[in-house]
């Protein structure tokens, strides 16, 4: 107990703030490049540094849990290119709102009424920061739920200042979720990324291990009778990326709130794995998302 209280101690003291401060250097360094640049620098300032992170450990952990039959090289190569597509993701923050011609849209024709309530399911998958981008097409600013980053500064850089990307940014909690609701009930846009690990919620097979799982994209679907729309994020070469709105999720009404809510979220959690399946190299592997 002791060591787990003074490695958090650590981390409040040293880590976090040493990180908000690298943070804060990237950023300024990464907006005075042109985007591809800083995009391909991003990528190999990771690849440098992760070796060194304790994040790159538990990623390496995460693989070897759902590709056991994969060798280590295998392992590894899946590895570097999830912390490139990191890398790449950081130094594209500063300028996501350059992205237009840099992203193809597909699957707009799936959403039947667009002018109606609807949610948006995705994945910390590719560049994620630039899922909400299918509401600049449609004319509707996509509301999104985000977990707040564990360093001060990094938090007040990237979350507070005005995002380029049309609609409100909430922290995940009490906030997140009254935003959540009263969006829809407006008849607004929802983006959830559907992958996030919780200390709370109901435990749903995802990649074959149970896992935590959030309820919410099921229980407002619900509540409001609005539909689920899956939306995939891929990463094609560079900053070129693709996304993809798929149908939505077919909800059953005449079963129960509690089994509607396991059996949709069990669907969302299988789509969001096959994504990962297909482009393993694109996901957020270094974060907790099942307790190893």
């Amino acid at each position: 107990m002791k060591k787990i209280k003074a490695d958090k101690l650590f981390e409040k003291l040293f880590y976090e703030p040493i990180q908000g401060i690298i943070t804060i250097i990237l950023f300024v360094v990464f907006s005075m490049m042109p985007m591809q640049i800083a995009s391909w620098v991003g990528g190999k300032i990771a690849l440098i540094l992760s070796p060194i992170l304790p994040q790159n450990k538990r990623a390496l952990q995460n693989l070897k849990l759902i590709f056991p039959y994969y060798n280590d090289i295998k392992i590894k190569e899946i590895l570097r290119e999830a912390v490139e597509n990191l890398g790449r993701n950081a130094g594209e923050y500063p300028h996501l709102g350059k992205f237009s011609d840099r992203i193809e849209i597909h699957g707009l024709d799936n959403i039947h009424k667009k002018d109606e309530p609807f949610i948006f399911v995705a994945a910390h998958l590719a560049n994620w920061e630039l899922t909400p981008f299918p509401g600049i097409i449609l004319n509707r600013p996509v509301m999104r739920v985000y977990r707040k980053l564990n360093a001060p500064i990094s938090e007040w850089l990237l979350r507070k200042r005005p995002s380029p990307l049309p609609g409100a940014v909430i922290p995940k909690g009490r906030e997140g979720a009254l935003k959540m609701l009263s969006t829809l009930r407006s008849g607004g846009v929802v983006l959830l990324l559907s992958d996030q690990r919780l200390n709370t919620g109901i435990k749903i097979n995802f990649m074959g291990h149970p896992a935590n799982t959030l309820t919410s994209p099921a229980l407002m679907a619900l509540k409001f009778g609005c539909p689920i729309y899956p939306l995939q994020i891929v990463r094609k070469k560079g900053c070129q990326f693709k996304i993809i709105i798929h149908k939505k999720i077919k909800i059953n009404k005449q079963e129960s709130t509690d089994r509607l809510t396991i059996k949709v979220m069990q669907e969302i959690n299988d789509i969001i794995s096959n994504w990962i399946y297909e482009n393993p190299g694109q996901w957020f592997w270094h974060h907790r998302r099942w307790k190893i």
